[in-house]
């Protein structure tokens, strides 16, 4: 990557100078007003004076100098995760234009001081509507103080949950005054930055961070609702019983756990390696929050007191200045219009050189930490959709205020839309609602399985069985009926047992399709639609008879097949019937009378015939209503048939 040009040196030189520099010599950065924008370079080069001075100053070096370091640290900062990431290095090796694959750049950062932000509450003012939508909902949830957890009996952070002992909120050895905010809500998981604002990789053993005592332990530093809570040891057991090789004892989940049950290691491996990483490398990109400090100097005195950092905390979570800019439309401000959308933070994409040989016109994918898509890359698997390509966005159906319209402390979320399936797939719709068994199922329910990961938890991903590590909803919709067809797959060439790297999102057609597997037989603890429908046909979850529970694709292609096949094979052979009756209307000797009766028998056969193939299920939607209607077609052309042969009389009234 070419380092900064003379102008950028110019432009933050407040930024860049050496931490021993007396914070008081420095000078506001104002270097979007003096030399215009910051793009990629400005970006990835301002963080540089934050992390010279965590190197200094933070409490991970003090353990690594005493020796008390379990494990080995890797600096990740804006460089690797905006231009490494997601192979952006090697498109811009292929493009010679450097690019930021993963992730778009926000307006402001927390090291963009002063600011003009306001806060959300400001903004609610003059919006209460859309404030008290958005405040009931997971946006603004996602970074909060520790005395916001209400969700947490007492707000006790250490208090065991779930029934699971030592499963808490924060990891061993952290205490809530040693963290600046917790990250994540009650559909997932919990995280923590801690007060010199890094992102928690690691846990402390036989000691307290507080008091810099114990051993700084890497990994063992995420609680994760769904193994702590639903993934117990019988659960898992029932799962190992269809899935060689699933991990049902604490040792099995390997680098991907830790010494108690339910709390994983994210971005980290126990005992072993850690990522450090500055909040302004990763976590603000999503989980944002802004400070109403005049510069920088006064941001780093407060570094190492969260209480401190606290008071200057104007916004937290996805607030309205994220999306409309600092101070919005207001007299002053910095912001007005949308400098930010849902891409910014739903739109993770990756590259990789085979894919793009092969689909020039096709070549990016969804970005994948490991077997699954990773969280906030529903726009990138929408991307080829031809739900995207006809200009379906994501306001096109969210209500970007009602983000949560269900109870946000629920394991599953249920989202405010602008619009349902059904409004736009009306033929769908009424086909779907003669089934007698799935007719009360959203369309989500098969359409959207829950099948991103929030985790980078290898050790419970298996993708051909439609598990177990998902908690976001697919946004691809296509459903591919075959028996080994696979929506997640591994580099072409590698098992399914590939575990050293990303896996890769199918495309069929240059565009992404869901799997029988993930669409029927999925096991997932935060998805509602299996929640709320008796466990669907999960193997796992699932209330129905056992020979309904769906434990392999073929298993579920096999019923699918029997459906489809008497549709496709009745419409085959009605198409054949119709444009032969065409012809032989047209030279038919009969009397007007019996001829126009002849050709509404026609029309409504084929009408019959163009509902089915619009509604495109082939029976899927409504197997038994959608093989009558086929009957009707048949006897219709039956009739038709018939009255032109002179085997039937219709009556001439």
């Amino acid at each position: 990557m070419k380092r900064m040009l003379f102008i950028h040196l110019l432009a933050l030189a407040s930024i860049v100078l050496p931490v021993s520099t007396t914070f008081a010599e420095e000078p506001k950065h104002e270097a979007t007003e003096l030399y215009g924008p910051r793009t990629l370079d400005g970006y990835v080069e301002q963080e540089k004076a934050f992390i010279n001075f965590l190197m200094k100053n933070h409490p991970i070096f003090k353990y690594e100098k005493d020796g008390r370091l379990v494990g080995k640290y890797k600096l990740s900062d804006r460089e690797e995760e905006f231009v490494d990431e997601g192979g952006g290095k090697d498109f811009a090796n292929q493009v010679n234009r450097q690019t930021a694959m993963t992730y778009r750049l926000g307006m402001e950062s927390i090291l963009d001081l002063p600011n003009k932000f306001v806060g959300a509450k400001k903004c609610g003012e003059c919006h209460p509507a859309q404030y008290e939508k958005w405040e009931r909902s997971r946006h603004a949830k996602v970074v909060r103080f520790p005395d916001e957890m209400v969700e947490v009996p007492g707000k006790d952070l250490k208090k065991s949950m779930y029934g699971v002992k030592d499963f808490t909120v924060l990891p061993k050895g952290i205490t809530d005054d040693m963290v600046y905010a917790i990250i994540g809500t009650p559909r997932t998981k919990y995280g923590f930055i801690d007060a010199w604002l890094v992102r928690g990789t690691y846990h402390v053993e036989d000691g307290l961070l507080r008091d810099l005592t114990g051993k700084l332990v890497a990994g063992g530093n995420q609680f994760s609702r769904h193994w702590g809570e639903s993934l117990t040891p019988d659960v898992a057991k029932k799962i190992a019983e269809f899935v060689p090789g699933f991990p049902t004892k604490l040792e099995d989940f390997g680098v991907n756990g830790s010494g108690i049950w339910g709390e994983t290691s994210y971005g980290a491996a126990y005992r072993q390696k850690m990522l450090f990483q500055a909040a302004s490398s990763y976590c603000e990109v999503c989980h944002s929050f802004k400070f109403d400090f005049k510069n920088q100097a006064e941001l780093f005195a407060a570094l190492g007191n969260p209480a401190e950092l606290r008071k200057h905390t104007v916004n937290k979570g996805i607030t309205c200045e994220e999306c409309h800019g600092a101070g919005a439309h207001l007299y002053g401000a910095r912001g007005a219009g949308m400098p930010s959308n849902c891409e910014r933070c739903h739109q993770r994409f990756a590259w990789n050189k085979d894919e793009a040989e092969k689909d020039p016109k096709a070549q990016f994918s969804s970005f994948f930490k490991s077997k699954c898509p990773a969280c906030g890359t529903e726009g990138s698997q929408a991307y080829y959709t031809e739900h995207y390509q006809k200009g379906m966005r994501c306001g096109t159906c969210h209500d970007p205020h009602e983000v949560t319209q269900n109870d946000w402390k629920d394991p599953y979320t249920v989202p405010g839309l602008r619009k349902q399936c059904q409004d736009c797939h009306t033929t769908q719709a009424s086909f779907f609602t003669q089934n007698p068994f799935h007719g009360t199922h959203r369309c989500s329910s098969c359409h959207m399985p829950v099948m991103m990961s929030c985790e980078n938890f290898n050790s419970i991903q298996y993708p051909d069985y439609g598990g177990f590590d998902n908690t976001r909803a697919a946004h691809i919709w296509k459903i591919n009926v075959s028996p080994d067809e696979k929506t997640l797959n591994p580099p072409e060439g590698k098992g399914r047992d590939y575990k050293d790297g990303a896996w890769r999102l199918a495309k069929k057609n240059g565009k992404p399709y869901i799997d029988l597997m993930w669409s029927c037989g999925r096991t997932s603890f935060s998805d509602g639609n299996i929640l709320n429908n008796g466990g669907c046909h999960s193997a796992v979850q699932s209330q129905l008879p056992k020979n309904l529970h769906f434990t392999n694709q073929k298993q579920i292609f096999n019923i699918v097949d029997a459906w489809q096949q008497p549709v496709k094979n009745g419409v085959s052979g009605l198409k054949v019937s119709l444009e032969k009756l065409g012809p032989e209307l047209a030279a038919s000797k009969l009397p007007d009378a019996q001829k126009g009766q002849v050709q509404v028998m026609v029309n409504q056969a084929k009408d019959i015939v163009a509902a089915i193939e619009k509604d495109g299920s082939w029976g899927v939607h409504a197997p038994d209503y959608t093989l009558k209607k086929v009957k009707e077609a048949e006897t219709l052309v039956d009739g038709a048939k018939a009255t032109l042969s002179g085997k039937t009389k219709v009556s001439q009234k």
